[in-house]
């Protein structure tokens, strides 16, 4: 029994690492992104970077995404904050 407590230990701790790592990539991507649509909003032009959004729908169409990471960013937060390992 004491293996089975081991082992569950053990994927509960890569989980673990893996939601932590994967929620520092996407605040990073997230980062980026907010860059890019301040630099859209700024700067007009940019607008008509996109190949098939063009004009204001691009600005949209970046912030529904960045509001699309906020929600899985925060999500993985709060399912590490209820992650047994922190519970004793």
């Amino acid at each position: 029994m004491a293996v089975f407590h081991k082992l569950i230990q053990m994927k509960n701790r890569l989980i673990f690492i893996i939601k932590l790592v994967l929620s520092a990539f996407l605040s990073l991507i997230w980062f980026f992104l907010i860059q890019g649509e301040y630099e859209m909003i700024t700067k007009p032009e940019l607008q008509n970077d996109f190949p098939i959004i063009k004009g204001v729908y691009a600005v949209y169409f970046l912030g529904f995404i960045l509001f699309a990471i906020g929600g899985i960013i925060v999500y993985l937060l709060f399912s590490i904050k209820k992650n047994k390992i922190w519970k004793k």
